[in-house]
């Protein structure tokens, strides 16, 4: 398996300077998609902290910052394979351009955060684990299109009940 900061650096190198929520997201959405398609990539903890998921060893190389680039990434462990680097790019082909409040969002309406922050809450835990059994069940059988798409239509539905009077009066 890969190491977490590996993979960081590799995001780092393809996307530029990115904020280090969004660095956290596309890590875990490299993560996801992996799970989801053969196996984990990293084996580092996946966490459902209250920002939305975490890797906790990556979250000890960029905290206290705001920013991160590659150059502030130290590489780590073995490498990646091509085919780590092509899942990777796969990755960030669809949610690189997408803001990080837009992604923090995205993962909290998805269930495997949902789940593990409940499950966390219930039991007392303050960073419950997302495991790789939650994001294989969750991803496997779906496409970020897809479940985007399910975001966006309940983001709207929410909009449209918050303003059902308004919109009564408009279609008048």
């Amino acid at each position: 398996m890969a190491h977490v900061l590996d993979v960081a650096r590799h995001i780092l190198e393809r996307q530029g300077p990115v904020t280090t929520l969004k660095l956290q997201k596309l890590v875990y959405y490299v993560q996801a998609w992996a799970s989801a398609q053969d196996a984990p990539l990293i084996s580092d903890t996946v966490k459902a902290w209250a920002q939305g998921p975490v890797v906790p060893a990556l979250f000890q190389q960029h905290k206290g910052r705001r920013q991160i680039s590659a150059a502030d990434m130290t590489a780590h462990g073995r490498g990646l394979t091509d085919r780590d680097r092509a899942h990777i790019d796969s990755v960030l082909a669809y949610y690189g351009a997408m803001p990080s409040a837009y992604l923090k969002e995205l993962t909290h309406f998805e269930r495997p955060w949902k789940e593990a922050r409940a499950r966390g809450e219930h039991l007392g835990h303050a960073s419950p684990t997302i495991t790789v059994d939650a994001l294989r069940s969750f991803y496997r059988g779906r496409t970020p299109e897809e479940l985007e798409a399910d975001f966006q239509m309940t983001v709207a539905h929410e909009v449209m009940d918050q303003h059902k009077q308004c919109l009564a009066r408009l279609a008048l």
